[in-house]
């Protein structure tokens, strides 16, 4: 089974971090399902004073760089948008993070990160990433 996985850093504006993780704590229940309908299998955020760590992995390719976004990952921003810094108002600015190091289990159906060959490349003309 191959895992794709991404991770990225995120930043908030001062002041921001309890709100986020109070908005984090009650996550939507239409936003939970949409990203499972999406193909995520996991998705985990952590944070460090203001900055947001999040990993996400998927048993299917991402998405290609410039598909536009659910209604409801829409609304999110729109409710996070206040507390993050924003590529256009709207869209949390991400700075994509390079995989080094993987451990995968000897006895896992995943294959190891060397054998991945649709790994998810973000365009770097997106102003999404940096």
């Amino acid at each position: 089974m191959t895992i794709y996985r991404r991770a990225w850093t995120m930043q908030l504006k001062p002041g921001a971090a309890q709100a986020y993780d109070a908005a984090h704590a009650t996550v939507w229940p239409d936003l939970r399902q949409n990203m499972i309908d999406a193909g995520i299998h996991r998705f985990h955020l952590f944070r460090s004073g203001q900055t947001v760590f999040a990993m996400q992995e998927r048993l299917q390719p991402f998405p290609p760089s410039g598909t536009p976004p659910s209604e409801v990952t829409i609304r999110w921003w729109q409710a996070m948008a206040p507390l993050m810094e924003t590529v256009d108002g709207l869209r949390p600015l991400q700075t994509d993070l390079r995989e080094v190091f993987s451990l995968v289990p000897p006895d896992s159906n995943e294959e190891p990160p060397h054998e991945r060959h649709d790994r998810h490349r973000p365009d770097p003309s997106d102003p999404l990433h940096r």
